[in-house]
């Protein structure tokens, strides 16, 4: 009997939908539907030992195997989705296939009211490929630029029309930029994006952080990218010694020698053999500020310069702390669009 199955467009104008994504770990912590639960029907040593006879034995073993392995979890399973039974729940696997399938039959079998995600994830990343491909940004958009450790991510913060793309990357997007961030995949990334991009329709702008083509690993969509190098640009100013304490404050808790001197090898083709054995010398004495003035002065400064001279900025602002310099720079936008 097949179940009752709905896809994920139709699903956003419910009022709070609860996903439940039964693949393995190994396959949610990639990428998800935002928001999603994570119960699994086989953990990740179980996922691939079927994957492994359905392969060597064929798709018969491996569903039989399938089927003893999840009948050992009914209890528990039953338990936890009895939970959910008063929400509006949809169920996905990869595909929209056996896994999901077979836990909206069970669940509804007793009583429930479940629908299965038609297609899956893999339908649903279709969803987010094409809200990508077809985006267009219907309110001004501003770009926020400054040299390493101004301030940007702390004051974009405090603004409301402000997204933050290095959250949704889960990196800080320089060399350094992993550390402490849980670096997401290209397709979480996307995910994260288009969550934020779904829920700024009323805004009365938008603003951004100053970033490249890619923040660590993740390439930033086309539709993003353009508006943000096109948007009005304001340069945030914020003196060395605060750039230096803001750096200091936000990766020395991360900072360990088998994690830096690597990173610090990345710059030597840049930087030059002396210039980056005076780094690995600072840091062993533990001149960590020193270090990072340094660095600041003779390779951060220099790239990050050379990448925005041809930018016209509409507006210098000086750094005081995150939330006043925010005020300012939501102030001077707003006077600017009521123009």
């Amino acid at each position: 009997m097949s179940v009752p199955t709905i896809s994920y467009k139709e699903t956003l104008v419910w009022e709070n939908p609860i996903y439940v994504d039964v693949r393995a770990p190994v396959e949610f912590v990639k990428d998800h539907i935002p928001h999603a639960i994570n119960y699994p029907l086989f953990n990740d040593v179980e996922r691939a030992y079927i994957g492994t006879l359905y392969h060597t034995q064929g798709k018969e073993k491996a569903l039989l195997e399938g089927v003893s392995i999840a009948s050992l979890k009914l209890r528990d399973m039953l338990s936890f989705f009895s939970t959910l039974k008063e929400h509006q729940v949809i169920i996905y696997c990869y595909r929209g296939g056996m896994r999901s399938e077979s836990v909206v039959s069970l669940c509804n079998s007793i009583g429930f009211s479940f629908y299965k995600l038609y297609g899956g994830y893999k339908e649903y990343r279709h969803y987010v490929r094409d809200y990508l491909t077809e985006y267009t940004f219907i309110m001004p958009v501003f770009t926020l630029y400054g040299l390493a450790g101004s301030g940007k991510t702390r004051v974009l913060k405090n603004i409301p029309y402000s997204i933050d793309l290095e959250h949704c990357a889960g990196n800080r997007s320089s060399l350094f930029g992993s550390l402490g961030m849980p670096n997401h995949t290209q397709k979480y990334f996307e995910s994260q994006l288009v969550q934020e991009l779904r829920t700024i329709e009323s805004w009365r702008y938008c603003i951004f952080e100053g970033e490249s083509r890619k923040i660590g690993n993740c390439h930033i969509p086309h539709c993003v990218l353009n508006s943000l190098q096109n948007g009005k640009a304001i340069w945030l100013e914020t003196p060395l010694e605060k750039r230096i304490q803001h750096i200091y404050d936000e990766y020395m808790p991360f900072i360990r020698e088998e994690i830096l001197l690597p990173i610090l090898d990345k710059l030597q083709p840049t930087m030059g053999k002396a210039k980056t054995a005076y780094c690995k010398q600072l840091f062993k004495q533990g001149n960590i500020h020193e270090l990072i003035e340094f660095l600041l002065l003779h390779h951060y400064d220099p790239e990050y310069r050379h990448s925005t001279k041809n930018i016209s900025f509409m507006a210098h602002i000086l750094f005081k702390d995150p939330v006043t310099t925010a005020s300012e720079i939501d102030s001077l936008i707003e006077d600017m669009l009521s123009v």
